[in-house]
């Protein structure tokens, strides 16, 4: 994990893996019969085994939320995660603890089945597609990029993101833009909640 969180996805070969561990590599191939068993291991290791926490008191909005930061944040902590899962599936028991927990709590909310599993989805892709596009380790850099990019534009063809460039830049990457993004989606859900069955 720490091979594909430093160098990427694309450095992690057996022979790599052999070398940073100080192994021979026919010796990897005893604990990994191929490299999609090794890219499972890498999911296993990443993801905390342990159930979600008990939440007594919180709804479930609040619970949810909760749950999907705590995922946002691992996906901070390992990047690599997000590499792999934008390459294949991760069907994972571990893996799918996530679903498990955020299906669990929209049925408790009301959710039918079919409603509850499209919610999953949107959620799912929000907090990975956050986490490709605005990654954390690099929020000053796509700020400072932004703002550069921002600074060379003609106000008369751009004048919103020229006027408007450092509220623009900041919204470029960052906790509290994920948790805007969040906020505004559990709004909708929220909404179909209050709207009750039907």
């Amino acid at each position: 994990m720490e091979l594909v969180d430093r160098e990427g996805l694309d450095a992690l070969t057996m022979q790599r893996l052999a070398e940073e561990v100080d192994a021979g590599t026919m010796t990897l191939y005893g604990y990994f019969e191929s490299r999609d068993d090794l890219l499972d291991a890498i999911v296993d290791a990443a993801v905390d085994p342990r159930p979600w926490p008990p939440a007594p008191g919180a709804d479930w909005r609040e619970q949810l939320a909760n749950t999907v930061r705590m995922v946002y944040r691992a996906l901070g902590r390992h990047p690599g995660l997000v590499e792999i899962r934008a390459r294949r599936p991760v069907l994972r028991p571990e893996a799918l603890r996530f679903a498990e927990r955020v299906i669990g709590l929209l049925r408790g909310a009301g959710f039918e089945p079919e409603e509850a599993a499209s919610a999953f989805r949107l959620i799912f892709t929000y907090t990975f597609g956050f986490a490709v596009l605005s990654p954390a380790r690099s929020r000053d850099e796509a700020r400072r990029t932004a703002a550069i990019a921002a600074a060379g534009l003609p106000p008369d063809e751009y004048p919103n993101l020229t006027e408007h460039s450092r509220e623009w830049t900041e919204a470029m990457a960052g906790a509290e833009q994920f948790d805007y993004g969040l906020e505004r989606l559990l709004d909708g859900l929220q909404v179909r909640v209050d709207a009750g069955p039907g």
